[in-house]
């Protein structure tokens, strides 16, 4: 699950990274791979590095599969839940010993 402001901010990073103007990708269910954008790995790079600095998040290697590309919503719903869990990582990390 996501919230509309990941959501909203989901679409400006991939706006920026694929130099698009603020028209496009606005659907929700805009598919990623295979659809008008079809990105390739250097975009998906560039799009992960974007993603990593609007969110402040992590994305190790092989943590992302490609099911999170599928959608510009299922995109959001994967950055909401690794900054999720990044969160409580770092809460369990300052509640420790």
């Amino acid at each position: 699950m996501h919230n509309e402001q990941t959501l909203e901010r989901v679409k400006r990073v991939l706006r920026t990274s694929l130099n698009q103007g603020p028209e496009a990708m606005t659907g929700d269910d805009t598919p990623l791979v295979g659809g008008e954008f079809d990105l390739d790995s250097l975009d998906i790079l560039l799009i992960v590095t974007n993603i990593e600095k609007e969110f402040a998040i992590k994305v190790r290697e092989g943590q992302m599969d490609k099911a999170a590309f599928a959608t510009v919503r299922s995109l959001a719903a994967y950055v909401d839940a690794q900054a999720h869990l990044q969160q409580q990582a770092q809460q369990q990390g300052q509640v420790g010993p």
